[in-house]
């Protein structure tokens, strides 16, 4: 009777033993807080090592308490425009673009105003070198000249960073060569729902290649749009060192006004003459774009000089601020 009942116990013991290695088989250690960079949805026990993005220098003004890794945007109250405040702000010092921020979008050849590239999602086209955004635009080779085909890049903050009102700065060198057409511009977060033009788009930097010396700020609604040119609804500036170094594109936008400037410089004034939607659909979020076209409607009515490529349109910062 006694030699029974080891032997119970001892298949009780071995069953047991084998339970508890089949269940920490199937447990997944992991980072379990959703808030984290490192989050991992299919983690069954916290291993503590999750981390957090952000700025990590307590004299910072955008400095995070919760951050464990800085990620480079540390801004300093020296660079803050005179009565606003930080919103959001990306200084590219990560080594690659910051997906929680950007979305890349794809699109066909002439998917827009006729441009002669395609939207890919490559690092040859979108990357990062040594705290600067470079969006490049390749042409494919083996290049045929009779049958030419580009690469280039095009990114937004649409659903991710959107702002109504406030001061957006930009600052940016722009790409060399006839055909090249950057653009930092803004679009209606609504744009979905009803369309545009309706919805609204604010172009705080256009430039044509062809033309190297001049900038273009520009909005469109649905009552004028495309050709605003010789309106009230675009300014010109010139400078001969726009495509040699860097300088600050801007818009400063509030409820009834929009303004444009360049290095801090005002040369684009629009106020608001309507409460017409389709004269001012303004009074709503928008999210940015940053672009290189290659040709087009615009870009591309002197041609495109093929010896450019590669060109890049560079991007040292995005800062967007509120009204204090």
């Amino acid at each position: 009777m006694v030699k029974n009942i080891i032997l119970i116990s001892i298949v009780f013991y071995t069953t047991s033993c084998k339970k508890n290695e089949e269940e920490e088989q199937f447990e997944i250690p992991g980072c379990m807080d959703s808030s984290a960079w490192n989050y991992n949805s299919s983690a069954t026990i916290d291993d503590g090592g999750c981390f957090y993005f952000g700025c990590t220098d307590i004299s910072a003004i955008n400095y995070d308490s919760v951050a464990t890794v800085d990620d480079g945007n540390c801004l300093y109250q020296e660079s803050i425009v005179d009565g606003y405040q930080l919103f959001w702000n990306d200084e590219f010092n990560q080594d690659s673009l910051n997906l929680n921020f950007w979305n890349i979008e794809e699109w066909w050849e002439g998917a827009f105003n006729e441009e002669s590239q395609r939207y890919v999602d490559s690092r040859e086209n979108i990357t990062i070198i040594d705290g600067k955004l470079y969006i490049r635009a390749k042409k494919d080779l083996p290049f045929d000249p009779n049958n030419p085909s580009y690469s280039s890049g095009r990114i937004n903050t649409k659903g991710k960073v959107e702002l109504q009102y406030g001061y957006w700065e930009i600052r940016a060198k722009l790409p060399q060569g006839v055909g090249t057409w950057p653009a930092i511009w803004m679009l209606n977060s609504k744009i979905d729902s009803i369309g545009w033009p309706y919805c609204g788009e604010i172009d705080i930097m256009e430039h044509v290649g062809f033309d190297p010396n001049k900038v273009f700020f520009s909005i469109h609604n649905a009552n004028l749009y495309g050709g605003v040119h010789g309106t009230s609804q675009q300014g010109v500036y010139e400078l001969n060192t726009l495509e040699t170094s860097f300088h600050n594109y801007a818009i400063e936008w509030g409820d009834n006004f929009i303004k444009g400037y360049i290095d801090g410089i005002l040369y684009f004034d629009y106020s608001k003459n309507s409460t017409s939607f389709n004269d001012w659909p303004y009074d709503n979020k928008f999210f940015l774009i940053l672009n290189l076209a290659i040709g087009g409607a615009w870009g591309g009515i002197q041609g495109i000089d093929n010896s450019i490529f590669p060109a890049s349109f560079i991007i040292e910062y995005v800062r967007l601020y509120t009204k204090q």
